[in-house]
């Protein structure tokens, strides 16, 4: 019994010295506007290959189920990390972890050893966006025209001053820009003669929509 208690021990070591503790990652990828799971979507464990052309080796892939929830484990010596390549068609937004959005350098995020990261991805398909804008009633050269945009549903954190334009200003961008699908919350600053007045409005854009938004100031 001793024999074979100590040969059973010794199979356990050296299975756990030359596996190591597996990794695991779970989760969803999904559409964080509609609350839809993409499906379909390829997620790999990479493992650093230092000095070696990417720098990383993808070592077990998994693909999204049809509500966009994935698992995928490997034993290993050296922790990994995990990736999600999305299609061509979706905006990036990054990973969901412990409640907070993570927009990482890389689009990878690390897997503890021998723990269950749970993760989410989040994305958003992509929509069309043209701006049209129009000093309509022109009081001359100290008419003053401010484009805020205040962020959007999928990342509040696209903000900032757009235009900043004086005089009878008149602008149309050339075509549609390819933006995220979702709300859009813009704020404009309009000075005529003296008096300044503030706007607020919110677009939606629905998922591949081609939109034209038009302000007359």
């Amino acid at each position: 019994m001793k024999k074979v208690s100590i040969s059973i021990l010794l199979v356990i070591l050296v299975s756990c010295t030359k596996f190591g503790k597996t990794d695991t990652a779970k989760g969803r990828v999904l559409n964080p506007v509609t609350g839809e799971g993409i499906s379909g979507v390829e997620l790999k464990l990479l493992k650093s290959t230092a000095g070696l052309p990417g720098g990383n080796k993808a070592v077990k892939t998994a693909t999204t189920d049809g509500d966009g929830f994935y698992e995928i484990s490997k034993a290993g010596l050296k922790g990994y990390s995990l990736s999600c390549n999305l299609p061509a068609d979706y905006y990036p937004l990054g990973w969901f972890i412990d409640g907070e959005l993570k927009n990482t350098n890389t689009g990878n995020v690390g897997l503890k050893k021998g723990k269950t990261l749970h993760a989410d991805f989040y994305a958003v398909p992509y929509a069309h966006l043209q701006l049209d804008i129009h000093n309509v009633s022109c009081q001359g050269a100290t008419d003053h025209f401010k484009l805020y945009a205040e962020g959007t549903q999928a990342d509040m954190g696209k903000y900032g001053l757009m235009i900043d334009e004086t005089g009878c200003y008149q602008f149309t961008t050339s075509g549609h820009s390819k933006v995220p699908m979702g709300a859009r919350y813009y704020r404009w600053e309009v000075t005529k003669n003296v008096i300044t007045t503030i706007f607020y409005d919110t677009v939606y854009l629905a998922e591949g929509e081609y939109k034209t938004y038009t302000i007359n100031y």
